[in-house]
């Protein structure tokens, strides 16, 4: 990695329960979210990706995701951002955030929902970001793409980063 390649990791949350009496922003990890999550953020910690600024969107599971990632990097959940915009994000929410960032940060971690993380990755990703799932599905919950370009945040534009991860935590727990 150059001085000047910059990462942004892409974390959808992990597995959370179907419905929860206060509403969508309020589910909670399963079990095996929560199990999915640590494992994931275990290996992200093997593969040394550990984010220098982390984002985060205010819905209980992506916090519950965030903090069991950051607990295997480390990290105190203090330096989880929350920001209300990334719950329901769309393409000019992420880029707004991404194009402000101070380019001493290499690696930033956006925590967040589907479909919108896809749509981001398809816009942002020169390769072709596709499924490797018998389902179909290309972000299941718990998986993390990291993409990498080489130049200043705000030059972040569409079609300029690499896919170099792919990585789905619920496939980590089972091998």
């Amino acid at each position: 990695m150059s001085s000047n390649t910059k990462q942004i990791m892409i974390l959808r949350h992990a597995k959370a329960e179907p419905e929860a009496t206060t509403g969508d922003h309020a589910r909670a990890l399963t079990t095996a979210g929560e199990r999915d999550a640590s494992e994931l953020g275990r290996h992200i910690h093997d593969l040394k990706l550990i984010p220098q600024s982390i984002y985060c969107s205010s819905a209980r599971r992506a916090l519950e995701t965030a903090d069991r990632v950051c607990e295997q990097l480390f990290i105190s959940p203090g330096q989880i951002t929350v920001r209300d915009e990334l719950y329901l994000a769309d393409i000019d929410n992420f880029l707004s955030l991404l194009q402000g960032l101070n380019n001493r940060v290499s690696r930033v971690m956006l925590v967040a929902h589907n479909p919108a993380l896809e749509i981001l990755v398809d816009w942002l990703s020169r390769d072709p970001f596709e499924s490797d799932q018998f389902s179909g599905k290309r972000l299941l919950p718990a998986s993390l793409v990291v993409l990498e370009f080489d130049g200043d945040w705000a030059s972040l534009s569409q079609h300029s980063c690499s896919l170099t991860h792919l990585i789905h935590g619920k496939q980590l727990t089972q091998s």
